[in-house]
C-alpha cells in the first residue's frame, strides 16, 4: 500500500439549476445545524460539472441499474494538501506534523485540492468526512496499475487509530482521516512499484455496521471474493461535482474545532465538502462509489 485515503458524505441536493450557465447550488445548508451566533447571509456555495472520465473506473460485471426507486443524492468528499505553514498564514489553522527525519515537529497548512488532482510522490494528504445523516463509513483502497489490474483491497477505515473505530456518522459530524491527534496525522504518498498509476478507493456507507467485520490498529486485507460481492451490490455510478473557486483554500478554525472533537459539529455557516458525487441511491441500502486518486507520473517532492 503507498497512500490510504478516504472519505465521503451523504446530503440532499437542490436540483434546480441556478446562477451563470454550468453550475448548480448542490449543497442543502438545512441539513446542518443552526450556528449559535448566524453569520450575514453568504453568497451561495456553487459547484461546476467535472469532466467525465474517458472510460468507467472498473466496469463491474452484471451490475444492476438503479431502480425506479432511487433517488438522487450526494457524496462529498474534500481532499486536503499539506504545505509548510509561513508567518502570514492564522496560526489557529496549523497542523503539526512530526518530521520523519528530525523528529521535530513542523507546523503545515492543509490546503483544498480537487479530486482529480495528480499528488506527486512525497505529497502529505488529508482528508475530512462528513455524512449529514445517520449510518457508518467504511473505505477500502487498492492500488492501480498501467495495464488496469489491481492489488488486494484493504480496509482503511474504521481502525482503532482513529477516533478508536467509532465509524458512525450524522449530520454536522466531522470526520477526519487521519485524527489529527494520530502519529503520523497524515498520509504520504509513496508509489510500490514504477508502474502505479493511482489508489483505487471504494467509499461505502451502511445503515448498520458491517457484521463480522475485524477493526484493528492497522489496516486490515479483505478477500477479494468479499470485495467483488459488496461491488456487484452496493456500486453506484456517479457524476463528479467541484466547488467553484474552492481549490487552494485553507483550512478553517471551524474544520479544525468539528475535527478534533465529535462533539463539535459544523453548521449552516461553515465550509462546505469540496467535491461532490451526485449518485441514484437505493433509500435505506448500503451505497458504494470507487473514487480514483491519480499519482503524478513525473513529479517527486
Amino acid at each position: 500500500m503507498s497512500i490510504w485515503i478516504a472519505g465521503a458524505a451523504l446530503l440532499l441536493v437542490a436540483l434546480a439549476q441556478q446562477g451563470h450557465e454550468g453550475t448548480r447550488i448542490l449543497w442543502d445548508t438545512s441539513v446542518r445545524p443552526a450556528s449559535k451566533a448566524p453569520k450575514p447571509a453568504a453568497r451561495p456555495i456553487r459547484y461546476k460539472p467535472a469532466p467525465a472520465p474517458p472510460a468507467p473506473v472498473a466496469v463491474i460485471p452484471g451490475l444492476t441499474q438503479a431502480s425506479a426507486t432511487s433517488r438522487p443524492e450526494v457524496l462529498g468528499l474534500t481532499f486536503w494538501r499539506l504545505r509548510r505553514a509561513s508567518a502570514l498564514d492564522d496560526p489557529n489553522t496549523r497542523l503539526l506534523i512530526l518530521d520523519e527525519d528530525s523528529k521535530d515537529e513542523i507546523a503545515y497548512i492543509p490546503e483544498r485540492v480537487e479530486a482529480d488532482t495528480p499528488l506527486a510522490e512525497g505529497d502529505r494528504v488529508r482528508v475530512t468526512v462528513e455524512v449529514p445523516r445517520t449510518g457508518y463509513l467504511y473505505v477500502f483502497d487498492r492500488e492501480q496499475y498501467g495495464d488496469g489490474k489491481t492489488s488486494q483491497p484493504y480496509l482503511i477505515y474504521p481502525n482503532y487509530l482513529t477516533r478508536q473505530g467509532d465509524n458512525a456518522v450524522a449530520a454536522g459530524r466531522l470526520i477526519e482521516i487521519p485524527d489529527q491527534r494520530d502519529r503520523p496525522n497524515h498520509f504520504r504518498v509513496r508509489k510500490s512499484r514504477p508502474d502505479q498509476v493511482s489508489e483505487l478507493l471504494s467509499v461505502m456507507i451502511t445503515p448498520e455496521p458491517l457484521p463480522n467485520l475485524r477493526v484493528g490498529r492497522d489496516p486490515m486485507p479483505v478477500r477479494e471474493e468479499q470485495m467483488a460481492e459488496w461491488e456487484n451490490k452496493f456500486h453506484v455510478q456517479a457524476e463528479r461535482w467541484e466547488m467553484e473557486g474552492g481549490a487552494g483554500k485553507a483550512w478553517t478554525p471551524a474544520e479544525k474545532a468539528a475535527g478534533a472533537d465529535p462533539a463539535t459539529l459544523l453548521t449552516r455557516d461553515d465550509p462546505a465538502p469540496q467535491t461532490l458525487y451526485r449518485v441514484a441511491a437505493e433509500p435505506g441500502k448500503p451505497m458504494l462509489l470507487k473514487v480514483p486518486i491519480k499519482l503524478d507520473a513525473t513529479a517527486r517532492k
